[in-house]
């Protein structure tokens, strides 16, 4: 007969592995989606998600931040994005004045988007200093300035 132990910090580690994606993650309950420029200068979209509410202008620190070299925002829809391997980039910027970490690994699924480009979806994201996984429902917000290629 085999006597298993499970030690409270193992079991911390498997609930940050899986994590609660039915929900936004615990301290970046706001979401927002608009158009950016990808990597080779085109089109793309971009994902926030933040402490606080986001405006066009942008959002205020703490937040995580996804580009997903993709246009237009139906492209994304049913789709599982992988960090570092479908030109797909995320970062996050601490408060404070931190400086932003980019993801080492994860994964951005996006189950859905609206005739408004409203972006339905779940990440699960690692940072060095931390992870964030949950859902997020991500409004269409326009925003100026921005000019590709």
């Amino acid at each position: 007969m085999r006597i298993s132990v499970v030690t409270l910090p193992s079991l911390l580690v498997v609930a940050l592995a899986c994590g609660d994606l039915s929900g936004p993650p615990a301290d970046l309950r706001h979401a927002a989606a608009n158009f950016t420029c990808g990597p080779a200068d085109g089109a793309a979209t971009a994902i926030t998600l933040a402490r606080d509410p986001i405006t066009p202008t942008g959002p205020t620190s703490p937040y995580v931040g996804i580009m997903i070299d993709a246009w237009p925002p139906t492209a994304l829809a049913g789709r599982t994005w992988v960090v570092g391997t479908d030109f797909v980039g995320a970062w996050y910027t601490p408060g404070g004045g931190g400086t932003a970490e980019p993801a080492s690994l994860g994964r951005v699924v996006v189950s859905s988007v609206d005739a408004d480009s409203t972006i339905h979806g779940e990440v699960s994201l690692t940072f060095p200093s931390r992870q964030v996984v949950g859902a997020f429902t991500a409004p269409w917000i326009q925003r100026s300035g921005i000019l590709c290629g």
